[in-house]
C-alpha cells in the first residue's frame, strides 16, 4: 500500500477534485434530469420507459467510473454517505491517514493509527 507525504497528498488534490466536480455535476444532471422523467413517465410507452432506464444505468456507470478514478490512488472515503478521503500517510516517521474533504484547499487533519494519538491538525 502507497503512503503518502503531506507534500504527495497535496500534490494529488487537483486530479481528486477534478473527479470529483465530474461527480458533483453528474450528480445535479440526474437530480434535474430524474425531476424530468417522473413528470413525463406516466405517458411514456414501453420503449420511451427502456430509453429513460438506459440513460439512468450510463449516469450509474459514469458515476462508478468517477468513484474508481477516486479510489484508483489508493485513497478511501470515510463513510458511505461522505465526501471526506482518507491518504494512507507517513507524518514525521509515523503511519496513519491524512483527511481531506473536497471543499478544503489543502490537507489539514492528521490521524495516526496510533489509538492513545488524537487528531493533529495540521492548519491553524
Amino acid at each position: 500500500m502507497k503512503r503518502y507525504t503531506l507534500e504527495e497528498a497535496n500534490q494529488l488534490l487537483p486530479v481528486l477534485s477534478k473527479e470529483f466536480d465530474s461527480l458533483h455535476n453528474l450528480q445535479r444532471e440526474f437530480d434535474l434530469w430524474y425531476e424530468s422523467f417522473q413528470q413525463v413517465e406516466p405517458q411514456l410507452n414501453a420503449e420511451e420507459k427502456a430509453a429513460w432506464e438506459k440513460r439512468i444505468q450510463f449516469m450509474e456507470l459514469e458515476a462508478e467510473m468517477f468513484i474508481s478514478n477516486i479510489l484508483s490512488h489508493g485513497v478511501w472515503f470515510e463513510d458511505a454517505f461522505s465526501s471526506t478521503l482518507h491518504f494512507p500517510a507517513i507524518l514525521n516517521g509515523e503511519k496513519g491517514v491524512f483527511k481531506w474533504h473536497p471543499e478544503e484547499p489543502v490537507i489539514t487533519v492528521y490521524e495516526s493509527v496510533e489509538e492513545n494519538l488524537d487528531s493533529l491538525h495540521l492548519v491553524n
